[in-house]
């Protein structure tokens, strides 16, 4: 069964936008991702390889995929410092580190077998999955997102890199959402600005967390 979820894993992570190669500046972007990448690799786990890849997309993310593989997109990449970067990298690094990439693939991929089974008893209740899915996702996703943040604040203590760092980065997707990042909803995959630039100041008043 595990073998089946680790191919099912690889086909769709392979299905992940690919890098332009040719375009240019593109050795720079990469230079940029990986220095941030491995300032946070090499300070809490220098035993330890991750893979710093640049997507050439329209829009601003970064995430995670199995190998240790750390994403991002060079429309994010370019709004953000030298530090911001590295505080994107130490969060996306959490992720990995928790998990999370794993528990949330396996339930969006749980959630779609059940509708298909579903389906064949009652023809039509699959397309429910397109409203439910994201709900039953966005339930794990939300203290996930949370945890990586507390991840990150730790990695980002041992760089020596202030943690306001990543505050700066929510603020800059606050910006680009024109505010929306603070409103929740039962669909809303992450916690609100709001709630998670709270959570970091906090840590400022007590020991910041380590990863164990």
């Amino acid at each position: 069964m595990k073998k089946i979820f680790l191919l099912i894993l690889i086909i769709i992570s392979g299905c992940q936008t690919v890098p332009d190669k040719d375009c240019v500046g593109c050795t720079h972007d990469i230079y940029l991702w990986k220095t941030a990448v491995d300032k946070v690799a090499k300070a809490n786990f220098p035993d330890e390889e991750y893979n710093a890849v640049v997507h050439y997309v329209d829009f601003s993310n970064a995430w995670v995929t199995t190998g240790n593989d750390v994403h991002i997109t060079d429309d994010l990449l370019h709004q953000l410092t030298q530090e911001q970067r590295v505080a994107v990298a130490a969060h996306e690094i959490g992720h990995l580190k928790a998990g999370h990439y794993y528990s949330s693939m396996g339930v969006s991929i749980l959630t779609s077998i059940a509708f298909s089974v579903a389906n064949l008893f009652v023809p039509g209740v699959g397309y429910a999955e397109y409203l439910v899915k994201p709900v039953v996702v966005g339930g794990f996703s939300r203290p996930q997102e949370l945890e990586a943040d507390k991840l990150g604040v730790g990695y980002l203590v041992k760089a020596d890199v202030p943690p306001h760092h990543l505050i700066e980065v929510f603020q800059v997707f606050r910006k680009e959402s024109g505010g929306k990042s603070d409103e929740a909803s039962y669909f809303s995959t992450h916690p609100t600005t709001k709630e998670r630039i709270e959570q970091i100041e906090s840590f400022y008043e007590q020991p910041v967390p380590q990863a164990e």
